[in-house]
């Protein structure tokens, strides 16, 4: 709480004076209680609860308030500055001054935070003539964000020794000593910024003090012991040590033993950190260090103090990302600032220091820190670092920046070992209602570190996160799935590249002996993608042929990083690509009106008898009115094989095309980044080769769509044959919304990767409606348990209206009602009526309506037996 200690007392019975300043702001106000004067408008308090610079333009702005002590004085206070400090980019802290005003003349002095020389300074000021009386050595102002807190003393002789800690504690170095006695009165204290345009804002002060020194009678605290390996061990004290005493190795011994260290070494640059060697510790096993006589720079010695250590050595994944805000705009209830959060997955404390963190193309070296056993880190902008602070742990970065859409992260530890991966994609949000700002992405099971989307999604937090707590969407994720190799890419006539269906153990697939072209040969080189190793590269001494098929052996037990393992031997068929003709590929189907959140597809059917390659094909509009191509979309940057008699299916997010239909065949979706535009009313749809050349055209509007249907949404639109004109509109219809395999529901028709329900070779045939069993018995005993039902008719587009009677001519179900059917098929009967009973033992009449919009019409009747045990 805000508070001013005031001392009132009187000079020769006619003056009163300030005796003490204490200000931390948290009431939010500066204008009283203390009462700051000068350039208020230029200062604010922030939601932080500190005193900000809020200015603008160039230009020097001060806040003065009233102060009488300067012998046996203490001064100390929080300060900031988010910017290399320059000649005209710096603060002046005014301990003395004889005038309210801090920009006239005067006489006093002041601490100077920055410079040219970006250091800290103690400063006489002689009227309008300043003069340096201490010259600081180990503050640096240098640094986009500099956080200090200063200390000033000086006693009654008028010694003045200066403070600061540049981690805003209470460890103090000196910057140096003075004796100055020029001024022994004062009546003001005060704060002082100069800055261009640029800085105008970034300028902070609090936890004012000025009062009595106060005595440090407090020996120094151990805080922590940390194993940095088998043999060094870093104790970190609460304050700056006296080198003599905290260099004595008899003032350290293991309890375990008798054991002191071999060394006993100050840190060079900061003087709260002692590095003992000793001959040598065993990983896991717990120690305890005890320290007696160590003393601080006052002489405050610890009588016996104790901490627990154990040495661990890190493992790989031992430390994972868990949780990345990318885009935190606009923000939910979160400070809009971007971050990493990390977690410590074992038991031990481990240290951060000389870690190296990875984004994109950046490489950033993390501080001296330690997260906890089980717990987190946040790592963000150093502009965050008071925002982001209050979450928990928090290292503060300069030029930090993750990328919206995606991007690659790596961490490593101070020897190189890699310690997690991955390249997140907005993908991962799952929720396209969250990858558009505000919400984190949240891993689901730090166990399964190589989970990629399939182990992270949009964080559930009503805050949009939940930085440096457990994750909203924490559960068990078992990876538990046997990586497999998905596609041959072909480099060129002498190259491969393998992809595999998640991130692998290097180790176990860059054995180049256990990969081989049956009846051709083995690589003679290999390579993979670091550090994922999805990738493998292989180069064989020898050029593959056009137009032979050749098949790739992997013969090695292959394992993902959390040590599933490929036991089997894998074959896969690849051939060097021809460049696609005219004709080779057509348009098979095409997806322009999908239904809710759904995405257009586009089809592709190989009927040529060539390998071919998706680089060399393109998806297109034609632009009537500037008579040429537009919205040209590649299909694959790398390589994609296409083999005769394949459909391929082109959209923009393969996963939704699979939760809406049956996909046979998923590794044939191909997700291009954008589609070509497919309006739901009318449109066109181009396939050219990659010099520009058209293969395929076709032109739709919704009145292709089959005229009985009530909605089209989510409905595609088939080609009858792939040797028919493109063009011809005829040769097009509705996807069926029956059949089995062909849709996930009425609402969704389609058959993509897979023949369409609307095929027709184009023999001719007689229409045929059969049953497969006539006697069937649904005791569900595996056998004959429902009555099957195939048709097979000539065209596409039949209706069908299917009952079922009994002898007597009464009606006991109705299959379908005029519903559309698929060129062949099949229809189920479970044995059930209308009213969901179990119909009696007996014979039944199957009656079947076939038509369609030409007005053909026909008719099939057929008896058919229920069978069952009489009771």
């Amino acid at each position: 709480m805000l508070r001013l200690i005031l001392a009132v007392f009187f000079v020769f019975g006619l003056s009163s004076l300030w005796a003490q300043v204490q200000d931390d702001f948290s009431d939010g106000d500066f204008t009283n209680n203390p009462t700051w004067s000068g350039d208020q408008a230029d200062f604010k308090v922030n939601t932080s609860k500190k005193l900000q610079l809020n200015s603008s333009g160039t230009d020097t702005s001060y806040l003065s308030t009233p102060n009488s002590l300067v012998q046996g004085t203490e001064w100390r206070f929080y300060i900031k500055q988010s910017f290399n400090s320059s000649a005209n980019n710096h603060s002046r802290i005014y301990l003395v001054s004889d005038q309210a005003n801090l920009k006239s003349s005067l006489h006093g002095y002041f601490v100077q935070f920055g410079s040219t020389q970006d250091d800290i300074c103690l400063y006489r000021q002689d009227g309008n003539t300043i003069t340096k009386i201490i010259s600081g050595t180990y503050g640096n102002t240098g640094n986009s964000v500099n956080t200090f807190t200063i200390k000033v003393t000086r006693d009654n002789a008028g010694n003045w020794e200066l403070f600061s800690d540049d981690q805003a504690g209470n460890n103090f170095h000196s910057e140096g000593t003075v004796n100055d006695i020029t001024y022994n009165s004062t009546a003001f204290f005060g704060l002082w910024c100069k800055y261009t345009s640029s800085n105008s804002t970034k300028i902070y002060f609090d936890d004012v003090y000025v009062g009595k020194i106060v005595v440090d009678t407090v020996a120094p605290k151990l805080i922590s012991a940390l194993a940095i390996d088998s043999v060094h061990l870093d104790l970190l004290f609460d304050e700056a040590l006296e080198s003599s005493t905290a260099q004595n190795t008899a003032h350290y011994q293991l309890q375990s033993g008798t054991v002191n260290p071999l060394s006993a070494q100050l840190d060079a640059s900061n003087p709260s950190i002692v590095h003992l060697t000793f001959p040598k510790f065993t990983e896991g096993q717990k120690y305890t260090i005890v320290v007696s006589g160590v003393e601080d720079l006052k002489g405050n010695a610890i009588v016996q103090q104790t901490t627990d250590f154990v040495w661990y050595r890190v493992k790989t994944f031992d430390i994972v990302f868990n949780e990345l805000m990318v885009d935190p705009s606009p923000p939910v209830l979160l400070p809009e600032w971007e971050y990493i959060e990390l977690y410590n997955t074992t038991d031990y404390d481990i240290s951060l220091a000389q870690w190296t963190l990875e984004i994109g193309t950046k490489l950033k070296t993390l501080p001296d820190s330690v997260i906890p056993s089980h717990s987190y880190m946040l790592i963000g902008s150093d502009k965050a670092t008071n925002d982001m602070s209050k979450y928990g742990s928090f290292i503060g970065l300069s030029s930090f920046s993750l990328t919206n859409s995606g991007q690659r992260l790596i961490l490593k530890d101070d020897k190189g070992q890699l310690m997690h991966a991955l390249k997140y994609d907005i993908s991962w949000y799952n929720d396209k209602n969250k990858e558009d700002g505000g919400w984190s992405i949240e891993q689901i099971d730090p166990a399964n570190p190589c989970g990629c989307a399939t182990n992270w999604k949009a964080s559930d937090d009503y805050r949009g996160g939940s930085p440096g707590a457990k994750n909203s969407v924490a559960t068990t994720n078992t990876d538990q799935s046997i990586p497999t190799l998905e596609r041959v890419i072909i480099i060129d006539s002498m190259n491969l590249k393998l992809l595999f269906s998640e991130p692998l153990d290097s180790v176990s697939v860059l054995n180049i002996n256990d990969f081989e072209v049956i009846d051709f040969g083995k690589p003679v080189n290999i390579q993979g993608n670091y550090p994922f190793y999805n990738e493998i590269q292989l180069g064989f001494a020898k050029a593959f042929k056009k137009g032979k098929y050749y098949d790739l052996a992997l013969t090695g037990h292959f394992h993902d990083c959390v040590g599933n393992t490929n036991t089997r031997k894998i074959y896969y068929r690849f051939a060097i690509p021809e460049y696609p003709d005219s004709d080779d590929v057509v348009i098979n189907e095409i997806l322009f009106n999908p239904r809710g959140d759904g995405v257009d597809y586009v089809e592709l059917y190989n009927r040529s008898d060539k390998v071919l390659d998706l680089k060399y094909l393109r998806l297109a509009n034609w632009d009537n009115e500037a008579d040429n191509f537009d919205n040209i979309k590649e299909l694959s940057t790398d390589g994609f094989l296409f083999f005769p008699g394949s459909y391929i299916v082109l959209c923009t997010d393969a996963s939704i095309v699979k939760k809406q239909y049956f996909v046979k065949y998923p590794e044939n979706l191909v997700e291009i980044e954008s589609m070509i535009s497919m309006p739901n009313t009318a449109g066109n749809v181009l396939l050219l080769s990659s010099a520009l050349r058209q293969i395929d055209r076709v032109d739709y509007d919704e009145e292709m769509q089959y005229a009985l249907l009530q909605d089209a949404e989510g409905i595609s639109l088939e080609r009858i044959n792939y040797n028919r004109p493109s063009n011809d509109r005829s040769n097009w219809h509705s996807a069926t919304t029956t059949g089995e395999g062909y849709s996930q529901s009425s609402d969704f028709a389609g058959t993509p990767t897979y023949i369409n329900s609307q095929f027709v070779d184009g023999n001719e045939f007689d229409g045929e409606f059969w049953p497969q069993n006539e006697v069937f018995s649904p005791d569900n005993d595996g056998y004959d348990d429902v009555l099957t039902i195939n048709y097979k008719f000539p065209d596409a587009g039949y209706n069908a209206i299917v009952r079922i009677y009994d002898t007597q001519g009464r009606l006991i179900r109705e299959l379908i009602s005029n519903e559309l059917l698929g060129t062949e098929g099949s229809i189920s009967w479970d044995g059930l009526d209308n009213q969901r009973n179990k119909a009696r033992i007996g014979m039944y009449v199957v009656y079947a309506e076939i038509f369609n919009l030409n007005g053909d019409k026909h008719t099939y009747k057929f008896t058919v037996t229920l069978a069952g045990y009489l009771k």
